[in-house]
């Protein structure tokens, strides 16, 4: 009867094991029901991110209408608003638009060569170009 006991207790920390091994995965993945969101509007690339709510309608002369957590990010091909703002962006250009943990809009430019927010940045210390020794 001792060899079941010492079974049912190993079964037993097992289970506690995978449950707080599940438990600590999903802690660490969560991102707080916010998200990360690519449309593209003629050249351009607008990123949306950090919102919890988002909808999206685009009309037929190619404005794209974005509703992000209760800001309105109006879109062409050559002028982006937000919340009735114009906004200074070359129509080339590409742009991230973020809200924050209060609420408040942020929008930058970003460079050709620059990652989206979502993608992961290569290592420094590894250099393609560099000669072999």
């Amino acid at each position: 009867m001792t060899w079941l006991k010492g079974m049912l207790i190993a079964l037993g920390l097992v289970v506690v094991l995978v449950v707080g091994i599940i438990a600590a995965l999903e802690l660490l993945t969560s991102d707080k029901g916010k998200e990360v969101r690519h449309i593209s509007i003629g050249q351009r690339t607008i990123t949306v991110s950090h919102f919890k709510n988002l909808t999206q309608e685009s009309t037929a002369d190619g404005v794209v209408k974005i509703v992000a957590d209760g800001h309105t990010i109006t879109a062409t091909q050559d002028a982006i608003t937000i919340d009735g703002k114009p906004q200074n962006f070359d129509p080339t250009q590409d742009v991230e638009v973020s809200i924050d943990e209060t609420g408040a809009v942020q929008a930058k430019s970003l460079s050709a060569d620059a990652p989206r927010p979502d993608e992961e940045t290569p290592d420094e210390g590894a250099d393609a170009a560099a000669p072999p020794q």
